[in-house]
């Protein structure tokens, strides 16, 4: 199985449900070989009745260190989910450079100001092509004014908690805000995440299409995009690496060849 470069443990983020030892025993039961721990730091996260979504960067780094230890069959790279804000960019920027990651996923989780787990009023209040093309184009925005970043995290995130059965996120929806985005990360030799969550989510609705639109994928290979990360944006181990094989498959079908992980913030490349 392809390297994971999307996780998080109960130990630095605080949705999730799995230690350390738990993920890396349910890696070595999948044949997990290589995996990213991307802990969430979301800074001035909008919902303060929440457990905070920021951690001791320091604390974390010292941790990784025992952790990477434990691991004896399965290679850990340390990365981290760094959330965006339009107002706070500069402070993304600086975590991210604050330690030696390997890996970082620059992502969106709200609209309006709302992380969409809680705001599923957004459903109702946008039309789905006017709803995605306001997503998509934050997503442009962050990839613009953010730098030290690997990965765009789960550009179809959207979608997950939308209560209708299919509810896709389509090329065709906000074309214009998909092309903004892909000029972007493949002028900056910045990676696309496909994240299996998204493809989970889909499968347990029963959506008539669970795999991302190829319509996106080929859009984004006809403008010159060679980079895809797979995640599968674990929180609990049930999840780990799940529907990775027939996501490969589907992707190799489209013309990719490869999956993209990160090591000491450098792309590495390995068949899909």
């Amino acid at each position: 199985m392809v390297t994971d470069s999307h996780n998080h443990t109960c130990h630095f983020s605080s949705d999730a449900g799995m230690s350390i030892s738990e993920l890396i025993s349910s890696c070595n039961q999948k044949q997990i070989k290589r995996i990213a721990i991307t802990e969430h730091y979301d800074y001035d996260y909008p919902h303060p009745e929440e457990p905070s979504q920021i951690f001791d960067i320091n604390q974390y780094v010292d941790a990784f260190e025992i952790w990477k230890k434990l691991a004896t069959n399965v290679d850990l790279i340390m990365g981290i989910e760094l959330g965006y804000q339009s107002h706070i960019a500069d402070i993304i920027d600086s975590v991210s450079a604050s330690a030696p990651f390997d890996s970082v996923i620059l992502s969106n989780h709200l609209i309006d100001g709302k992380d969409v787990y809680f705001n599923t009023e957004c459903y109702k209040m946008y039309t789905k092509e006017d709803l995605h093309s306001k997503y998509v184009s934050v997503l442009a925005e962050m990839a613009e004014r953010c730098d030290n970043y690997n990965i765009i995290g789960h550009y179809d995130y959207i979608n997950r908690y939308c209560k209708k059965r299919n509810c896709n996120v389509l090329y065709s929806d906000c074309p214009k805000d998909f092309d903004r985005l892909f000029e972007i990360i493949i002028s900056k030799g910045k990676s696309l995440e496909i994240n299996t969550k998204s493809i989970h989510k889909l499968i347990k609705k029963k959506a008539k299409m669970t795999m991302p639109d190829p319509e996106i994928l080929k859009r984004y290979q006809d403008m010159g995009g060679k980079m895809i990360t797979l995640g599968s944006d674990s929180h609990t181990t049930d999840t780990l690496g799940i529907h990775f094989n027939e996501t490969a498959e589907y992707l190799k079908s489209l013309g990719f060849k490869s999956n993209f992980y990160f090591k000491k913030r450098m792309p590495h490349e390995e068949a899909l």
